[in-house]
């Protein structure tokens, strides 16, 4: 009879959402390896969501437990696990992830702390865990095989680490077998997951605040292009509840081989409307071969042109070396007048940032065109060389800890009742950013978020351009007059100050303490989202109309204010950004208006600005008619269906889809 082994990539559910979305691709290429090597002796199955791991562990608990650890599961897997050994003392636990230290004392201690861990699989853990599973096979005594020290397995023993040599890295990924056409993902189509999907491992850049930064990942292995067309191909004729496919590769479109997936993916979009939306991390060098992919894909593709800091004392800093500026105007030219969602990245925090430096990265940014700026605040994460205590020294770090949003609730396995509350530290100042300066640059940043991000003002951002003048700077005016805003967004900027302190806490002890106590709150979605989106989603479902008068408002007295008095345009982009925007999600709502101005090729022809273009060569009359597309209508009408109308609901909706396709 074959022993059952259970895979668990167990995600966080609470009226907010699920805290991971995507189908645990990882979990599955590991069970796939595993019955390929020895399938005769076990039976795997996989596990997302908890009440279907505690159904099926009621019904029979399994001979091995296997589970993956990120930063949002690890206390829920952990809780799991454990009350599961309560149940099932003879059940074998065996842990593998990223979210683990890379120091051998670190990791000694973290394993100590967690003594419903029986083995953990460190770095890759295809070969190892088929390794590990066939020992335990044979050897019934679980601490003769803890001694044994195989490659990558780690185990601590009466206060004694057992750690083997690490394994070499897998060359070529084809020889894993495929999760999705051995059918260990099947049941997973039907559980509203994102199918997702690996075509490469590794990243060739050494960024100290990444997992892949270091030398175990610098170099990139691939799979064919016969897998993928197999994978993809299998995902098309089960796929119903959505349109996105996710791409965990690090640099996507960067390599040659990624070309030639692409113009395969874009011919099954034209035959089946599947990928519409491709969730990918696309790499930051070779730009002209990143937008061939994305052109293959008819704009389907989630642009990346990451610079996390335009600061280069803060660059060196994190060793990084960044996309230049040209190449990111470029990326913003070509991707204008297009469905994508193009997009860049600061991080909050990093070494060597300060008021100046973060404002100045924003700036640079929208003066390249980028249409959405998303800042992260820098997370010290195990695996990396920015969270060693030598760098939090020399840079003066300071952290608190927060819980990870959507990631806490309460749950059960039999009669076992237990709350798990997942937790991120954050810098949250240094030796060059105070705590105040970190306050204000979260507030800077909502103020991009609410008038700027999406191109949700690209007709402004577009008009600006074409007269030579900074975006950032009219940003900035409406800024400084935070306090002489309307009421709503007065309110809305002192709800996200209060939220944005509140979710902090100085001691990890102290937030659990707190959180627990108030897990009800969070299971009901009153605390514990993405407190960006959570305030776009308000503006832009709630008070669009008085955020729109702002923009405008604010854009006179900047114009006024830089000798551009009257300009009859202006008049002409506000009438056309109500119609355009206002009711985003009534997909019935349709009206007429007479412009003077060729607004459309204003907003959506960057070369006539930098060509020398001028206001005079935009007057030409029209009468025009704002309606959805009917693409458009079936998407929102899909999203909403999926995500739900309430705040909390379109908050996760505008995280995962660009509002500018609507």
């Amino acid at each position: 009879m074959k022993k059952k082994i259970y895979l668990v990539d167990l995600t966080h559910e609470s009226k907010l959402g699920i805290g991971s979305d995507t189908m645990p691709l990882q979990l599955g290429l590991i069970g796939a390896y595993c019955l390929q090597e020895i399938g005769d002796q076990v039976e795997v199955q996989l596990f997302k969501y908890t009440k279907d791991f505690e159904e099926a562990v009621l019904k029979e608990p399994p001979f091995i437990v296997a589970a993956s650890n990120y930063i949002w599961n690890i206390n829920l897997t952990s809780k799991f696990v454990a009350a599961l050994k309560r149940l099932s003392p003879k059940t074998i636990s065996v842990f593998g992830g990223p979210n683990y230290p890379d120091e051998r004392d670190e990791q000694v201690d973290w394993l100590v702390q967690r003594p419903e861990i029986d083995f953990y699989i460190n770095k890759d853990g295809e070969i190892p865990f088929a390794r590990l599973v066939r020992q335990l096979l044979t050897e019934p005594n679980i601490e003769v095989v803890q001694r044994m020290e195989l490659p990558s397995v780690h185990a601590v023993l009466g206060g004694k680490a057992y750690f083997g040599e690490t394994e070499k890295r897998m060359r070529d990924l084809t020889s894993i077998p495929s999760p999705y056409t051995t059918g260990l993902m099947d049941k997973f189509f039907e559980q509203r997951l994102l199918p997702t999907i690996q075509t490469n491992r590794g990243c060739p850049f050494t960024c100290t605040f990444c997992t892949e930064g270091g030398k175990y990942y610098n170099k990139v292995y691939k799979s064919s292009l016969d897998r993928k067309i197999e994978e993809v191909t299998y995902i098309v004729e089960r796929v119903t509840h959505t349109k996105s496919l996710r791409i965990t590769d690090s640099n996507f479109g960067m390599f040659e081989e990624d070309v030639e997936f692409c113009r395969f993916l874009g011919g099954i979009q034209e035959k089946t409307g599947y990928p519409e939306y491709v969730m990918c991390s696309t790499g930051k060098n070779r730009k002209e071969r990143v937008l061939e992919c994305n052109a293959l894909l008819n704009g389907a593709m989630r642009l990346t042109a990451s610079v996390q800091s335009l600061d280069q004392n803060v660059l060196e800093a994190v060793k990084r070396k960044n996309i230049s500026l040209e190449n990111l105007m470029y990326v913003s030219d070509e991707t204008s007048d297009t469905e994508t969602h193009a997009y860049s990245e600061v991080i909050l925090g990093l070494p060597g940032d300060s008021v100046a430096s973060m404002t100045n990265s924003f700036k640079g940014l929208m003066e390249s065109g980028i249409g959405n700026i998303t800042q992260h605040q820098l997370a010290l994460i195990y695996g990396t060389e920015l969270n060693s205590e030598e760098t939090r020294t020399r840079y003066g770090l300071n952290s608190q800890f927060r819980p990870i949003q959507r990631c806490v609730g309460k749950y059960s396995l039999g009669e076992d009742q237990f709350a798990a509350v997942e937790i991120e530290e954050i810098c949250v100042s240094s030796d060059t950013l105070s705590f105040e300066d970190y306050i204000e640059m979260r507030r800077l940043y909502l103020t991009i978020g609410l008038f700027y991000n999406d191109r949700i003002f690209g007709e402004i951002h577009a008009l600006l351009r074409l007269l030579n003048e900074s975006t950032f700077s009219w940003l900035q005016l409406i800024h400084e007059n935070i306090g002489t805003l309307p009421s709503v967004i007065q309110e809305m900027y002192e709800g996200f100050t209060k939220d944005t302190k509140d979710e902090l806490w100085v001691s990890e002890e102290q937030l659990i303490t707190d959180v627990v106590r108030d897990v009800d709150r969070y299971d009901a979605g009153e605390c514990g989202g993405n407190l960006i989106y959570k305030y776009r989603s308000k503006s832009i479902v709630e008070n669009f109309d008085v955020v729109l008068e702002t923009a405008y408002k604010y854009l006179r007295i900047y114009l006024k204010s830089r000798d551009f008095s009257d300009l009859e345009i202006v008049s002409d982009i506000e009438r056309f950004a109500r119609h355009q925007k206002l009711n985003l999600l009534e997909t019935d709502l349709v009206a007429e208006d007479n412009f003077e101005f060729d607004v459309q090729r204003l907003i959506h022809d960057p070369l006539y600005a930098r060509q020398g273009g001028s206001i005079e060569g935009l007057r030409r009359s029209a009468r025009l008619a704002f309606q959805h597309s009917e693409k458009q209508r079936t998407t929102i009408h899909r999203e909403v269906e999926f995500y739900g109308r309430d705040i909390p609901g379109l908050t996760m909706m505008i995280s995962r889809y660009p509002v500018k396709r609507f």
